[in-house]
């Protein structure tokens, strides 16, 4: 494989370093802009009024003329914006604010070459019946120069008149491939999955800054609650089908596992995402994503001890988690992340699903799960400890 060139790596270490540090800040860094531009208006305000107040009804120097400018203006978009979020309050339960050119942004592709990251459809689900070795070869070849074969999905399986719910693993720290992969076109996913728009679930706490919830609109990214993702399920409420909804299932408290070589699934508490898709009738997709944990390393924290203690804590009252993670400070090793899709799981659909319909389809899900992480660990990640439910 050729390496790339001095300035591309450059290139690739900048975009890395600058979506790491946007997932990090963008939110706080909202909230700061708009309080302090508040702050500054009503200060602004205060001694714009004492000078005119002193000057009688004169406004005086053109410098206080360009004050009273930049503070109208500021006014202007406090007022405007304020009353946009007010009325756009809740887009993130109803299929957000999908951007294209977002979704298509070089910059996109220099993340996803930094890592690399590869999205890889199993063999079962390909629109050809290669072997494991030939399909991993096809599905990497897109990101060789000169060597452009893209091999879709089988239209049969992924019909483009019914939704897909999609379970993404592992969390990982920041869950990096879920992002490129599907919230962006760096690994041509309407390629693969034509007919198909996806959509990634994400905190409902990411949606209450400023900005940085426009931001995150933008990329089909929706708030991780029921009633945000039964909206894009159901063809009545968002009156589309073809939805490939995918859900990081394991959350924030998978983060404070992920190690390199670690696969620790955070799925025995979870039965919302059964039962949602048992009450819609939605085809379960398991999604593995070799390499994701690999990214960083971090603190020792097992559990009980007080730094767990602390952070599941935390993780409980915030609804975020607080890895303490490095690598090369911030930036992240450049290791390879290949996420697999598996075969869609068929679910009848049940308005009231009883206990043993959720618990017997999570049985079944969970079994396809651990049997595409055996079929493909020895292919891309054959140095990493075996699966663990948690």
């Amino acid at each position: 494989m050729k390496h790339p060139r001095a300035f591309e790596r450059i290139f690739q270490h900048v975009t890395a370093i600058t979506w790491v540090s946007m997932f990090l800040g963008f939110a706080l860094t909202g909230w700061i802009v708009w309080l302090g531009l508040i702050s500054w208006s009503v200060v602004e305000a205060y001694q714009l009024s004492k000078i005119v107040h002193a000057n009688g009804t004169t406004i005086g120097s053109e410098s206080l003329l360009r004050r009273i400018i930049k503070l109208t203006l500021a006014i202007s978009f406090i007022f405007t914006y304020g009353l946009f979020w007010w009325n756009d309050r809740g887009s993130e339960e109803r299929g957000s604010h999908p951007r294209t050119i977002m979704r298509t942004l070089p910059i996109w592709k220099k993340l996803q070459e930094y890592f690399p990251i590869n999205l890889v459809l199993c063999e079962d689900i390909m629109d050809v019946n290669p072997s494991v070795e030939s399909a991993r070869s096809v599905q990497t070849a897109k990101h060789q120069p000169g060597k452009e074969t893209v091999v879709p999905c089988n239209p049969s399986l992924f019909p483009t008149n019914q939704n897909y719910l999609v379970g993404y693993h592992p969390h990982g720290i920041f869950g990096v491939g879920a992002f490129v992969n599907f919230a962006t076109e760096a690994n041509q996913f309407s390629t693969l999955f034509p007919g198909l728009k996806p959509w990634i679930t994400t905190l409902p706490i990411n949606f209450k800054a400023p900005f940085h919830r426009d931001f995150l609109m933008s990329f089909n990214l929706i708030s991780a609650t029921y009633k945000g993702i039964s909206y894009l399920l159901d063809p009545g409420k968002c009156g589309s089908t073809g939805n490939f909804v995918v859900i990081v299932m394991g959350g924030a408290p998978e983060a404070l596992d992920s190690r390199p070589g670690k696969y620790i699934f955070h799925t025995n508490k979870r039965y919302g995402f059964f039962k949602l898709a048992l009450m819609t009738g939605t085809p379960l997709v398991p999604c593995v994503s070799f390499g994701e944990p690999n990214m960083y390393h971090q603190v020792r924290n097992p559990p009980g001890c007080r730094l767990r203690t602390w952070q599941d804590k935390f993780t409980e009252f915030a609804t975020f988690s607080t890895p303490l993670f490095y690598a090369r400070a911030l930036l992240p090793y450049r290791t390879p992340i290949n996420t697999v899709v598996g075969a869609p799981i068929p679910v009848p659909k049940v308005l009231t699903p009883t206990r043993e319909q959720i618990s017997s389809l999570k049985e079944l899900y969970l079994n396809q799960l651990n049997q595409l992480f055996k079929r493909y660990k020895p292919i891309y990640d054959p140095n990493a400890c075996d699966l663990e439910f948690f």
